[in-house]
């Protein structure tokens, strides 16, 4: 007996009629005596799907695989499908052609107006000289862009 009727057989003892339908179908002959012997008592019907798991047991049918010279291991060769590789793309020193959202202002002239007038943290520069991130409020200024499922 395998592991598979071992629960079956446990689930008999909460339900009889559930391993029968799985063993037999639903709409069986043994399926339906099973539900009369249920409505009679719980014993009766739980000894016929006992009965029902031990005669149709489940059965496995594997391939033997031949013993290998090398202490009997196995060796399993997994191929994996080959991908076309994707193009690197090539790094450029010429400015986006879009504007810059990001922490540095690279010739923007919003950005670069308001952050000109002095040197400050209040103003868009920190102590090394670098530009600040600009806030959002400057970030989505003028920006009504409208998307299309082109």
């Amino acid at each position: 007996m395998c592991t598979a009727d071992l629960f079956l057989g446990l689930l008999a003892i909460l339900f009889p009629p559930l391993p029968v339908w799985v063993k037999c179908g639903l709409c069986s002959a043994d399926s339906i005596i099973n539900i009369l012997l249920c409505m009679l008592g719980y014993i009766p019907g739980l000894l016929h799907a006992w009965y029902i798991i031990s005669k149709f047991p489940e059965t496995y049918e594997y391939e033997a695989v031949p013993p290998d010279d090398e202490r009997g291991h196995v060796y399993v060769f997994v191929q994996q499908p080959e991908r076309e590789p994707q193009p690197q793309p090539k790094p450029s020193n010429a400015p986006p052609s879009h504007p810059n959202y990001g922490g540095t202002s690279n010739g923007n002239s919003n950005n670069h107006a308001a952050s000109s007038s002095s040197a400050g943290p209040a103003n868009g520069h920190d102590e090394g000289g670098a530009a600040a991130p600009p806030t959002y409020a400057e970030a989505v200024k003028g920006d009504n862009k409208i998307q299309t499922h082109d």
